[in-house]
């Protein structure tokens, strides 16, 4: 009961958050983006002016009508959020995308697309991270610690498209020596039947190159955070004790030490899920694939206020699922803290 309760507390408050959070975003984009003047520079079409009718018409449609102020846009948009259908909630697209195009429709399947990446790299970056800063904070001042953390550090250093390009090089490169290579640059195959095995095959394979970019930089960012938690438990009391009577370093810290190192590890992965959605930007730009990323920064250039504050939304409410989730694993693993 008292956990039930204590998750049901954190949720309310994540979700405050998350509509803080997005409120703001949409304020920001309908004050900055200024879509009418991208959708109509500068007023005019083939050299003939567009006639104000139409322009309305655009404008009252996608809701970002400069006549209308910005604070009674925000209040059109909220109560299209809470009272509409799903397929119309978020509204239109804005910016040069002249067509009727549904945000949340399009939103949907780009999600679809980007979560194969994001949830397949964040778990297996979060599991190989965990597992070497245990390892590394046990084997402290060893070669294969010195080597982890060096390699870690080099990771965290270089900035994401980087990383990305390393990646791509390695493979360009055993494509040339090899003739076998994974593809890196389009996902779909445009030479095979679609919903063919020859199709579903291409895209597998083309799934291992980003979610290895995904899985390297998260590996690399909670194995420093978890050896550091670790070191923590190592010079603990309780620890020391089971030492005492005969354990050995490594089954101790199985036994006792691992469940208490892992209890700070909660917060950080809803931050690091946050993280994960940010990095999959470059991931998606970067390998071409057609998923929420990419599209949130293409709707950004165009300057789609509709669409911009629909991906923060998302945003927010993949991190208030991870929040939850490691408020959830905390209070398991630490009763004090309900």
């Amino acid at each position: 009961m008292a956990l039930t309760r204590f998750l049901l507390l954190r949720l309310v408050n994540y979700v405050i958050l998350a509509f803080i959070a997005t409120s703001i975003a949409y304020l920001l984009a309908a004050w900055l983006l200024n879509p009418q003047e991208v959708m109509y520079p500068p007023n005019t079409q083939g050299g003939r002016p567009i006639p104000p009718e139409v322009q309305q018409a655009y404008f009252d449609l996608r809701n970002i009508n400069p006549d209308v102020s910005i604070w009674q846009r925000y209040l059109n948009w909220l109560g299209d959020l809470f009272t509409k259908p799903w397929d119309e909630k978020f509204g239109y697209t804005t910016g040069t995308d002249k067509k009727a195009v549904l945000v949340g429709p399009e939103m949907a399947t780009r999600i679809g697309i980007s979560l194969r990446l994001v949830v397949l790299g964040t778990a297996l970056g979060v599991v190989l991270g965990i597992a070497l800063g245990a390892w590394s904070a046990v084997k402290r001042g060893t070669f294969s610690d010195k080597t982890i953390s060096t390699i870690s550090f080099i990771v965290l250093a270089l900035p994401t498209p980087v990383v990305i390009l390393i990646i791509q090089g390695i493979n360009l490169a055993m494509r040339d020596t090899t003739g076998f290579g994974l593809p890196s640059v389009n996902p779909i195959n445009p030479l095979a039947e679609p919903g063919s095995w020859d199709a579903i095959s291409y895209q597998i394979k083309a799934m291992v190159l980003p979610t290895l970019a995904l899985l390297i930089m998260g590996a690399a960012s909670y194995s420093r955070y978890m050896k550091a938690t670790t070191l923590d438990v190592l010079g603990a009391d309780y620890l020391r004790t089971a030492r005492a009577k005969g354990l050995t370093q490594g089954r101790a810290m199985r036994r006792h030490g691992m469940r208490m190192a892992l209890i700070p590890m909660g917060q950080y992965f809803a931050f690091a899920v946050a993280g994960a959605f940010a990095g999959s930007f470059f991931v998606e730009r970067l390998f071409n694939w057609q998923g929420i990323g990419n599209w949130s920064l293409t709707q950004m250039q165009i300057a789609d206020v509709n669409g911009t504050a629909a991906v923060v939304l998302y945003g927010a409410v993949l991190t208030l699922i991870a929040a939850t989730l490691a408020d959830f694993i905390q209070a398991v693993l630490d009763p004090r803290i309900r």
